[in-house]
């Protein structure tokens, strides 16, 4: 093998170290660009906490009207190169308040665009929403309602955790928080996020977690992803995961040049082959 190697000259090396290398991964934490609490009411008005320090889930006491609560959060994956494949996810959050013991609270994947006004309330009884706020009844209040009131979203949830007293903590990943992140890397215009639901059948279940309006950066929630980015096809030599012109004016750029990353044919000089190489695979 060695031999052959050898015989091949410098561009087989390469190409052998290439194969060879293992496929980097990148880690990117980020907080959210938009959580809120969705508010059931009990008196036929409508409630929000869009801009509120904490987000809720769960099932109030008698004292709050027996109603749930159902936590938003959405993250911005922009910084994800797209074509990338998503190895791991994880959720963290930190639950600061609580009346009651374990209970699960599911994350699911929400299926309708929602949005996040400037309503402000202490505690999880919420007030009288902003424009764009989310309630119970609204995607972005006042005009646009769910398809159906308390959001719209997956019925498989893709990541449980039970949260007993207060403190932080991660949902791990999963094989469906993987298949979420990917496909809104894949079609961002479907990044709507989660939801996340509690205990609903118990009262007194809800839990407050900390929003990413709080004080105190170190508690809001935090999305860790680890991805494979894409791998640059033949040609791509301006690093945009593509093979088009651009790549054919970089090449222009360099043409006749000894030792220039736009030698993709390893002979030493930037010629007539390496127009072929980017001609061959060049992108749809």
């Amino acid at each position: 093998m060695m031999r052959l190697l050898l015989r091949a000259g410098v561009p087989a090396l390469a190409a052998a170290a290439a194969l060879a290398a293992p496929c980097s991964a990148d880690t990117v934490s980020l907080r959210p660009v938009a959580d809120a609490t969705l508010i059931q009411p009990n008196d036929g008005n409508q409630y929000a906490l869009g801009a509120a320090y904490n987000i809720y889930c769960g099932r109030v006491g008698v004292n709050g009207g027996s109603t749930l609560r159902r936590a938003l959060v959405r993250f911005d994956l922009s910084s994800i190169p797209p074509g990338s494949r998503i190895l791991s996810v994880s959720l963290r959050a930190y639950m600061s308040q609580t009346n009651s013991g374990s209970h699960n609270c599911a994350l699911h994947r929400m299926l309708e665009p929602w949005g996040e006004g400037t309503s402000f309330a202490f505690g999880g009884g919420g007030t009288a929403p902003e424009a764009n706020d989310a309630t119970w009844v609204h995607r972005f209040w006042p005009a646009t309602t769910w398809s159906v009131p308390g959001g719209v979203f997956a019925q498989a949830s893709s990541a449980v955790k039970p949260v007993a007293g207060a403190g932080s903590y991660t949902w791990s990943t999963t094989a469906a928080l993987v298949a979420d992140v990917q496909a809104w890397v894949n079609s961002p215009a479907q990044n709507y996020g989660w939801v996340m639901v509690g205990n609903e059948a118990t009262l007194e279940s809800a839990k407050r977690f900390e929003s990413r309006e709080s004080g105190d950066v170190t508690r809001h929630p935090t999305i860790t992803i680890t991805y494979s980015p894409p791998t640059a096809p033949p040609g791509d030599l301006n690093g945009d995961s593509r093979v088009d012109g651009a790549d054919i004016g970089v090449l222009l750029s360099a043409w006749g040049q000894a030792g220039s990353p736009a030698d993709l044919n390893g002979d030493g000089i930037v010629g007539g082959a390496d127009l072929t190489v980017v001609l061959t695979n060049w992108s749809a």
